[in-house]
């Protein structure tokens, strides 16, 4: 992903292309570091890029609340993102995105 992230018509693709780029999640005027974890396909509605979630992993502690919430891709820009916390791995927090 080069340029501005375009939720609309972003693919699985898009974000294994940033798989190894430091991530900012910022949620109450704090950030915090993530990573992608996974991207994997999920059945859904039709949607231009296929439909698509993303795992990111965080940090243990803080556990940042189900919202949208700003993040921000090294080299493909800062958009907003609904994300779901998952629960822990055991070395963190997972998050997930899901785009349909």
């Amino acid at each position: 992903m080069t340029g501005p992230i375009d939720l609309s018509t972003a693919t699985m693709a898009d974000f294994e292309a940033c798989r190894d780029k430091p991530i900012r999640l910022t949620c109450d005027g704090e950030s915090m570091s993530l990573t992608i974890a996974e991207i994997a396909p999920v059945s859904g509605p039709e949607r231009e890029g296929g439909a698509f979630s993303v795992v990111f992993k965080g940090p243990a502690e803080p556990v940042v609340e189900q919202a949208i919430h700003q993040i921000e891709i090294e080299g493909a820009g800062e958009t907003a993102l609904f994300i779901v916390p998952l629960g822990p791995d055991g070395e963190g927090m997972l998050y997930e995105a899901v785009f349909n």
